[in-house]
């Protein structure tokens, strides 16, 4: 028997009905499926990684045949990347990789991942940068401070000088 389930992005993915355990008892070679889904999206195995959110080194056992079957957790994860992605393909391999119901507009592109993380990057040096230029002015603050009440108390010893008859040194004059 089969039914209909609103997956994210408000659309249907048809599925037999059954518990997510038995869907993986089901499955078929996870290489084949991997390899297909990652030739679909046009993606490599770190890009795909990075936008999915599954470790690497998971999607690389898939690539070699290390695991055999995905699990509900990795199918969820890939589900919420890429909903355009039959979760039906994903468990047994059968029919089409990409779901015909989801519109263009709401199938995620793999460079955008890049790039927002390009400029999340980019935003915490400018960040970083900001603090480090603050924390530096603050310095020169402080040290133009100290020279002032250097210069201050420079001169102020000059007037005691002065006051007790003593000749002013050549290398103060130059300072003051």
């Amino acid at each position: 028997m089969t039914g209909r389930l609103l997956i994210g992005y408000s659309h249907y993915i048809i599925y037999k009905e059954m518990k997510e355990s038995e869907r993986a008892e089901n499955n078929v070679d996870a290489k084949v499926i991997i390899a297909a889904v990652l030739e679909t999206l046009e993606m490599n195995a770190p890009a795909f990684s990075k936008a999915t959110g599954i470790a690497y080194q998971r999607i690389y056992d898939l690539q070699r045949g290390r695991t055999k079957k995905f699990n509900p957790g990795v199918v969820n994860m890939i589900i919420a990347a890429f909903p355009q992605i039959r979760k039906e393909f994903l468990y047994t391999g059968d029919g089409a990789v990409l779901s015909s119901n989801v519109p263009a507009d709401l199938i995620p592109n793999p460079l955008d991942f890049d790039m927002q993380n390009t400029l999340a990057k980019s935003m915490a040096l400018q960040n970083e940068l900001l603090e480090k230029s603050e924390r530096l002015a603050q310095k020169e603050r402080e040290l133009h401070e100290k020279e002032v009440e250097l210069l201050r108390k420079e001169y102020e010893l000059q007037l005691r000088e002065a006051k007790l008859g003593m000749p002013i040194k050549e290398e103060r004059r130059d300072a003051v």
